[in-house]
């Protein structure tokens, strides 16, 4: 466990103290879709959500955010600016949280933020922004970030990190966690065994094509990709991708399935609605290939709101019961928010949080970086 930026040893007595008398965690997240920060409060005795917010980014940083996480190339000085200007998102997220739920700054015990992922490459390097110093200093409350690094550097793919909540959730049922956001990942229980990984793209791709077509951020239930066809010859090629025959474990982002992977598989006369409605399918497909039948599912995260791909999850798995994580006590909006506040709570406890049947590493790791107030 890394403490970060603690000045006097009596700041980490402080924060052993308030794990006593105070009874909220925050949680942030933002996750490959890029399009701003879902934060929680946490009781940290009963893990019940008591409030929930949505930040939205800018147009401006959301545009800023694609070229850097797409492209990988930008100045220090850029990189330096987008990272201040997406912890003051994440910073506004937790006060507009406080002021939601009428709670001042040390009633808090922690801020677990998870940052924004501007580059993974799983088992070499994970790198998020909205650094925690910052996130601190704004709201005046102890902030754990730089979750994933740890694992990494034990040899691990520093993802999916999730599943350990998604036990949580599970709470000893048998069943499986499905994730919808830029990238799917799911997490299945049965019996002893836990099984974890990013199957591939969920939206990224989704919201990419239609943002590039029609301006638009995402495909408001499906409705552009129901109205295409499949085209089976551009199916055919992006299943054949080695990612999707890669062992686990494995993990994925945008930085790999993005609109300069698709491109190199188009011949150019593909009509944009079928692209769209061939790249729900590849979602549909790579998902439910590790759905075994009769399995209890509970989807989570903005692809959810796809109605047509939920549509097609249930059509390609007709014995299994397709349910969300609200079903579950968690908003399906919420629950990797919740994960992070979750993980705070562990690492301030001197608890580990990944597992390392999931993401391969050595040995299970206290994970995050702790900038104490």
């Amino acid at each position: 466990m890394i403490l970060a930026h603690v000045a006097r040893a009596k700041n980490t007595k402080t924060v052993m103290a308030n794990i006593e008398k105070a009874q909220y965690y925050i949680g942030l997240m933002s996750g490959t879709s890029l399009d701003g920060v879902d934060g929680v409060i946490v009781n940290s005795i009963t893990q019940k959500i008591v409030d929930q917010a949505y930040l939205p980014y800018s147009e401006a940083l959301k545009s800023s955010l694609r070229q850097l996480t797409q492209s990988g190339q930008t100045s220090l000085e850029n990189l330096a600016e987008i990272d201040i200007q997406v912890a003051d998102v994440f910073s506004n997220t937790a006060l507009l949280l406080l002021s939601n739920a009428g709670l001042k700054p040390d009633e808090i015990v922690a801020i677990g933020s998870h940052g924004q992922t501007i580059y993974h490459q799983g088992g070499n390097y994970s790198m998020q922004i909205a650094h925690g110093a910052l996130i601190a200093q704004k709201t005046n409350i102890t902030t754990v970030a730089d979750f994933r690094m740890q694992d990494v550097a034990a040899g691990g793919q520093g993802a999916p990190l999730t599943p350990l909540y998604h036990l949580h959730l599970l709470n000893g049922k048998p069943g499986m966690v499905i994730n919808l956001g830029g990238i799917a990942n799911l997490t299945q229980l049965r019996g002893e065994s836990v099984i974890g990984f990013d199957t591939g793209p969920a939206n990224t791709l989704l919201d990419n094509w239609i943002e590039r077509h029609k301006s638009l951020d995402y495909d408001r239930d499906g409705l552009w990709a129901r109205s295409g066809l499949v085209n089976q010859a551009l199916l055919d090629k992006m299943l054949a991708d080695a990612y999707f025959h890669k062992k686990i474990p494995k993990s994925t982002g945008p930085e790999y399935f993005n609109l300069a992977w698709l491109d190199k598989l188009l011949t150019g006369d593909e009509a944009a609605k079928n692209v769209q409605r061939t790249l729900l399918e590849l979602t549909a497909l790579s998902i439910s290939h590790f759905i075994r039948p009769n399995t209890d599912v509970y989807l989570c995260g903005g692809g959810v709101h796809n109605a047509f791909l939920v549509e097609r999850l249930t059509y390609l798995n007709p014995s299994s019961r397709i349910m969300s994580t609200n079903d579950l006590g968690v908003h399906v909006d919420y629950v990797e928010a919740a994960a992070f506040a979750f993980f705070a709570q562990r690492t301030l406890a001197g608890k580990t949080s990944n597992l390392t049947e999931v993401t391969g590493a050595k040995q299970t790791r206290i994970l995050g970086a702790i900038y104490a107030i």
